[in-house]
Parts: C-alpha cells; sequence; structure tokens
C-alpha cells in the first residue's frame, strides 16, 4: 500500500487512467528522515500578488535576483529585486513602468533568458489587463533586452498567459518561445529570428490546456519537446512547422469539470533515472484529491505512471533538483496556504521528496506557512540549491531559503 503523506484526505485519489500510462505498484515515499538545513530570510516585504516571480541573474554580478510583475491581478509594471548576500530588503529596479504598446503588464507565469545571444539574462513580460479583471482578453507577449531593457515583440496570446516556457526548440542556436493560454485552450511556439523579431510557427489546441507547462527532449530523438496539462506535444524539428504530434500522459489532468480551479496543474521535466531521457512530473495547483505523478516514456512510445504522493493540495509549486547534493534528482513542493484554506486544509507543508537513488522519496518537511509558484536556484553559486518562497498567491512576503548542505560536507 502506498505511503499517504497527508492523513487529513480521507479518500486516496480515484482517477482512473484514461491514458496509456499505467500505475506501478511500488512503495515511491517512506518515513520522513532528519531535514536537511536551510536558513530562511525575509528578502521583501511589500509583494503584491506576484504571481509570476521567477529568478535569474539579470545584473550579471553571480548572484540570483527576483523578477516579477507587480499586481498581475490587475495589471502593473515589470520589475527586479537586486539579490544580496547581506540580511535586508532587496533594492527594486523597474524594468518598464508599461509595456511598448500601452497598458500594463500582468502574467501567471515568468522566465529569464538569454533571447539575443549575447550572454546577458533578458526578460520576458506580458501586456495584459490582468486576470481577474478579464482572463478572455488578448495579450502580448514581449522579451526585455539587457542591460538598457530595450524591448522586442514575439506576438500575441488568445488570452491571459498562464505560462512560458524559453528553449531552442529548432537547433539553431537562439532560444524560442512556447506560450499558455487557457480560456482558449491554446498553446503557441514562436521561433526566434536572426534579426531580433519572432515568428509563430505553432498554434495548437487540446481540451484542457489550461495551466502546467516544462520542456525537454523526451522522446529522446535530439530535439525539445513541450509537456503541458498532462499532455506531451512532440517537436517535428526543422522549421518547427510540421506537426507537433500528441500524446497522452493522463487524462486526470486535462478532463477536470466544476468551476475555474478544473485544469490547474503545475509540470516539470528532469531526468530523473539518469539514463538521458527526462521524466514528466505533474501535481494539481488548486484542488486537493489528486497525486504527485511521474511520468516515463518507453522506447515503445507508452508512458508509465509512478505515483510519489497520493494526494497533496493545492500543489502551486513543483520542483525537480538535486537538493541533496547526492546524485539523484529530490522533489521540491508544497501547499499554497492561500489556497488551501478553502479547501478545509489547516497545515502548509513545504517540503524537499528526497531520492534515494532507487526511485523512493522520503518526505523532508523544511518549512511550515506554505509556498507558491516556488522556484529553485542557486543563489549564491556555492554549488547548493536554496528555494525562493512565497506563502501564498496573495502574500506580501518573500523569502529565501538557503540551503546549507554545501557548507556542512
Amino acid at each position: 500500500m502506498r505511503y499517504l503523506s497527508f492523513l487529513f484526505l480521507l479518500t486516496l485519489y480515484a482517477c482512473g487512467n484514461d491514458g496509456p500510462a499505467e500505475a506501478e505498484s511500488t512503495d515511491a515515499v517512506g518515513e520522513q528522515q532528519p531535514a536537511m538545513t536551510f536558513t530562511s530570510h525575509e528578502i521583501m516585504d511589500t509583494a503584491n500578488t506576484w504571481w509570476a516571480l521567477t529568478i535569474g541573474d539579470v545584473t550579471g554580478d553571480g548572484l540570483m535576483d527576483a523578477v516579477y510583475i507587480n499586481n498581475n491581478a490587475h495589471g502593473g509594471y515589470l520589475a527586479y529585486r537586486s539579490g544580496q548576500t547581506a540580511d535586508g530588503i532587496w533594492q527594486e529596479t523597474i524594468i518598464a513602468e508599461a509595456p511598448p504598446t500601452g497598458g500594463t503588464f500582468a502574467s501567471g507565469d515568468l522566465e529569464t533568458g538569454d533571447m539575443d545571444g549575447d550572454g546577458d539574462v533578458d526578460v520576458l513580460a506580458v501586456k495584459h489587463t490582468g486576470e481577474w479583471d478579464d482572463a478572455a482578453a488578448p495579450a502580448e507577449v514581449f522579451w526585455y533586452e539587457a542591460p538598457d531593457w530595450t524591448p522586442h515583440t514575439v506576438g500575441d496570446a488568445q488570452g491571459a498567459v498562464k505560462d512560458l516556457s524559453i528553449a531552442d526548440f529548432d537547433g539553431d542556436g537562439r532560444n524560442d518561445l512556447a506560450v499558455l493560454t487557457y480560456e482558449k485552450h491554446n498553446l503557441r511556439i514562436h521561433r526566434s529570428n536572426e534579426d531580433g523579431t519572432s515568428t509563430m510557427v505553432a498554434d495548437l489546441t487540446a481540451p484542457g490546456l489550461h495551466e502546467g507547462m516544462d520542456v525537454g527532449d523526451l522522446d529522446g530523438d535530439g530535439d525539445v519537446d513541450v509537456a503541458v496539462n498532462g499532455y506531451v506535444f512532440l517537436n517535428p524539428g526543422g522549421d518547427l512547422k510540421g506537426e507537433w504530434a500528441r500524446e497522452e500522459l493522463n487524462a486526470r489532468w486535462h478532463d477536470q469539470t466544476g468551476d475555474w480551479s478544473a485544469d490547474g496543474t503545475k509540470n516539470a521535466v528532469a531526468d530523473m533515472d539518469g539514463d538521458g531521457r527526462p521524466e514528466v512530473f505533474v501535481t494539481h495547483s488548486e484542488r486537493a484529491g489528486y497525486p504527485l505523478a511521474m511520468y516515463a516514456r518507453g522506447d515503445d512510445g507508452q508512458w508509465t505512471e509512478t505515483i510519489i504522493l497520493d494526494s497533496i493540495p493545492a500543489a502551486h509549486t513543483l520542483q525537480v533538483f538535486d537538493m541533496d547534493l547526492d546524485g539523484d534528482m529530490d522533489i521540491v513542493t508544497g501547499i499554497n496556504k492561500g489556497r488551501a484554506v478553502n479547501l478545509n486544509v489547516d497545515h502548509f507543508e513545504v517540503m524537499v521528496l528526497v531520492n534515494d537513488g532507487s526511485g523512493n522519496f522520503t518526505e523532508d518537511v523544511i518549512a511550515q506557512g506554505g509556498i507558491y509558484n516556488g522556484r529553485v536556484a542557486d543563489f549564491e553559486g556555492d554549488g547548493d540549491y536554496d528555494i525562493f518562497r512565497l506563502p501564498e498567491h496573495e502574500a506580501k512576503t518573500l523569502y529565501l531559503l538557503r540551503n546549507e548542505t554545501k557548507g556542512s560536507k
């Protein structure tokens, strides 16, 4: 019998596997072991619905900075806070008060990356009125070129943007962009051109596309594919205008009904077993009663499902990194307090699921009070991975959980 990590849930997930995946019967989570050491540092105290918080060294000083859109609920400005090793609140720098075409910024996700190949970390941004104002309103996607923050247009989106993923999809050495919107269940791929412009090369729809996306070479053919909402879209290669073949991991992630919380997921792609072909990890970001699951693609193209946690409510954080530096990939997850209270949940763990190297995981609760859209990065470049933690989606305070693993070895 699988270990049930949250005893307040009286019923294990009952969703059947409607896709080609097959659940394994081995236990995936073991008894809790002594915790890794993290120290918590308050780095911001005036956050305003920073749903699109992301991390990147945009200043080029070797420290990770926090990049965000202020007031995602109703639209605001694009900014970052400069990372610092000293305790205290990080200093704000505004990249742009408004998009180049006017209006406000708002997005459910944000990313940083080198979009022009010059070695600097650039910043993505989305023009929108705010998801709480009009989620169906069209959006515009831009990237801002470091260090002077010159804006470049990527293209349009059909509504409020839920996820952005940067990758070199066509293998030409320039980063391209995947954009997910949920009002029209739409995924678009934008190829970056040599002159700095972008071209939309794929306009994909599928039932239940909403939230939760990551990228990686999932079929082992050498190019980057997209995992989203319990689907995988396989890269056609070449100019990217061919068919992005769709495979299903499990229909439970995109066949939900009910209110706005239907089909809300978090996805992560990482090579868990070291075979060179990454796995896909999925949780539900808004509801209770759904598992944390891992999917592996076989040589026959079939996906096998492993349940890591039978149920975790409002898991709006899913990151996969080697947190304890033992050579195995671990999982960072936890409960979004602001959503979980509406599900009658009264505890809000932040945890690392520690991999023992054989596919078994041990829960290591590293903090209480919740986590929303947590981001993992090596903040100061010391070789271990730290966690940026908002306790919930309307939290005012952002914390840096500094991993002391490197210092203890």
